[in-house]
């Protein structure tokens, strides 16, 4: 007797046979892992039309940057207030060229901040502006300062995010959190505002008072979904944080025996992704975290002895966080 070709033997149905996937969906899962390096694509574009194709597909590059998450640091900015020259970091072939990135928007505009590959500038000198630059594809990205804000008299820093694309975003939308200090002899009026590309307008200006002269400001650490920065004054250190979707405004004091000087504490996420710190004296690091309670806590303890060798001072000095 003839067996139905969905029988078996004994009866049952057969289990049908499992398809092969697509060529193209296969080989869309290969190109997917190659490591996240700038020449990757690039280099892989080059070996035929049809490989070419499927790296230039827009719906592949997202997947490209879901997959490999956090992506390589290319370089360094230094601020030196002439040039503003770009340190490139990796090796060849996907070392990028200092020359590539060294279009400041102008030489009087100093660097305040630099995330999400963009770079934010501040004036220093009325007319007061802000200048969002992403160096890639040369762009640039001019906002006038609100007017209430418009005074010779205050202070500025900034921070820059371009939101994830995951959070159904274009990758050309930014904001930009501007920080103002009004600085008295006594205390220091701090106001925040935040930018929105998409809609081309400033939020309302939340303030808040505190009775502190503040000297510094620190660049800022993006935590969570918050901006931090580092304040310093003659009596007082403190975290100030702007929550980016409820935009207000929130001062976190330092542990009493943390004590900042010059380049020797910066904010950094902890390890549970909240707010942190490293806490460097000399050749010893402390980093330190913030508990649900609002309570700091000293994380661990980090020996930097190996590079006394390599050092002619008698301490290290922190120059940056690299918080991506």
């Amino acid at each position: 007797a003839l067996l139905s070709p969905r029988m078996s033997t004994g009866g049952e149905m057969a289990p049908q046979p499992t398809s092969l996937p697509d060529a193209d969906d296969l080989l869309r899962e290969i190109l997917l892992r190659l490591p996240p390096r700038p020449s990757s694509l690039p280099r892989a574009s080059l070996v035929c039309k049809r490989w070419r194709s499927l790296v230039t597909d827009p719906q592949f590059q997202r997947r490209f940057r879901d997959h490999h998450g956090k992506r390589p640091l290319l370089g360094f900015f230094i601020d030196d207030r002439l040039s503003c020259p770009f340190f490139p970091m990796l090796d060849r072939p996907d070392r990028i060229s200092g020359a590539r990135f060294s279009m400041p928007p102008n030489k009087d505009d100093r660097i305040v901040d630099c995330r999400h590959g963009l770079v934010l500038f501040v004036s220093p000198r009325p007319p007061r502006r802000l200048v969002v630059w992403d160096p890639v594809v040369r762009e640039q990205r001019r906002l006038i300062f609100p007017p209430e804000l418009e005074s010779d008299q205050m202070h500025f820093n900034g921070a820059v995010l371009r939101p994830a694309l995951g959070q159904g975003c274009r990758s050309s939308y930014f904001q930009v959190a501007l920080l103002a200090l009004d600085r008295w002899r006594t205390h220091t009026r701090v106001s925040v505002c935040l930018y929105s590309s998409d809609t081309g307008i400033w939020s309302n200006i939340n303030s808040l008072q505190l009775q502190s002269f503040i000297s510094t400001v620190e660049p800022s650490t993006l935590i969570g979904n918050s901006f931090c920065w580092l304040l310093t004054g003659r009596y007082r250190h403190v975290i100030l944080e702007f929550d980016l979707d409820r935009q207000s405004l929130a001062v976190t004091e330092l542990p009493p025996q943390v004590q900042p000087g010059h380049h020797n504490l910066r904010i950094l996420p902890a390890g549970d992704g909240g707010l942190g710190f490293i806490h460097l004296s000399k050749f010893h690091g402390q980093l330190w975290k913030r508990e649900p309670d609002s309570v700091w806590v000293l994380d661990r303890a980090i020996g930097f002895e190996q590079l006394r060798s390599t050092c002619n001072g008698d301490s290290l000095t922190l120059v940056g966080v690299a918080e991506e």
